[in-house]
């Protein structure tokens, strides 16, 4: 009768591995079982949740309530765990706070400014101002009034008979003239 051999891990060793194998896997604790869920998941105040899976290891999130939002540091997660003692699915507590918006805040913040604060700066940027303009017209050079001249009178001689030919031969200069 041959024996199997383990050496080379052959084709005879696999009959003898198989009933170790199924008791490692026995001796395995399974994540998840099957047919165990988690119920519906407890209610935070001001907050909403629409649960997609209620399968053990599946994650949902809550949802503040319009009018409200997540308090900083809180979390909106919760999971579906199963508590390995007794063998039950449950969520777990998510420390969300829920908490009202101001009707007067906004994500920017609003300075109140007193009416006093806004005239007295307002006065400031009035002496400013009135300051500057008459800076401005002491660098500019002062205006010179300009004398208004006598309005003389201009004289039009009447033109004689030789200046019209002195001026007509210089411009006719060595031309010939006709008809002469």
């Amino acid at each position: 009768m041959a024996s199997p051999q383990l050496r080379g891990c052959g084709v005879h060793a696999l009959p003898m591995l198989l009933p170790l194998l199924l008791l490692l896997l026995l001796l395995l604790p399974l994540r998840v079982t099957p047919g165990i869920t988690c119920p519906t998941p407890i209610s935070i105040e001001h907050a909403d949740i629409r649960v997609k899976n209620y399968s053990v290891n599946s994650r949902e999130r809550y949802v503040c309530n319009s009018g409200f939002k997540r308090k900083a540091g809180t979390s909106t997660l919760t999971e579906c765990v199963i508590n390995k003692n007794t063998n039950v699915a449950h969520w777990t507590t998510p420390n969300l706070k829920c908490i009202k918006i101001s009707p007067h805040s906004s994500e920017m913040t609003k300075v109140a400014i007193p009416t006093s604060v806004l005239l007295v700066a307002a006065g400031i940027g009035l002496v400013f101002l009135t300051r500057y303009i008459k800076s401005r017209q002491a660098s500019q050079p002062r205006r010179v009034e300009v004398e208004t001249m006598e309005t003389v009178p201009m004289t039009v001689r009447a033109r004689s008979k030789e200046d019209e030919d002195h001026t007509t031969s210089e411009t006719q200069g060595d031309q010939p003239t006709r008809g002469v």
